[in-house]
């Protein structure tokens, strides 16, 4: 009982300060362990205290597609690829979802990312080129 009290304390401490200061403040917490990564989790499944998400205006959840990463391992290292490895390998690297939206258009949705590892960029598209910030433009 007492965590969850000192959750909530410190929520409504940060819902105070990005009030009086008109910023935005970016929590990072972590999922509840769920019987499997197969898919990503949700709302009720942030670790901790409800008032986490309840105080929140935005709530982000990203998700790693694990099986993706080993068949890509797999397919670097010439093995042989499994039926179920050329599946995931059509799916998305990442999953960003937006799980709850106090302001703004209310939209919730799902966005599929792909990580371009050397630029330390995700992507919407797989096999794109990242966005050079130096630069102002798309790397060639």
């Amino acid at each position: 009982m007492m965590i969850t009290n000192g959750q909530k304390a410190f929520m409504d401490a940060l819902c105070d300060f990005k009030n009086k200061t008109s910023s935005h403040v970016i929590l990072v917490t972590h999922s509840r362990k769920s019987e499997s990564e197969e898919k990503p989790t949700g709302k009720m499944d942030v670790k901790g205290s409800g008032s986490i998400t309840d105080l929140a205006d935005n709530l982000f959840i990203i998700w790693r597609n694990k099986h993706r990463e080993r068949a890509l391992q797999k397919r670097e290292a010439s093995q042989i690829l499994t039926e179920k490895d050329q599946k995931y390998l059509k799916e998305p690297a990442s999953i960003l979802c937006l799980e709850k939206q106090r302001n703004g258009e209310g939209w919730e949705g799902k966005i599929s990312l792909y990580l371009d590892k050397q630029a330390h960029q995700f992507l919407a598209e797989e096999n794109t080129s990242p966005y050079n910030y130096i630069a102002n433009s798309a790397q060639q």
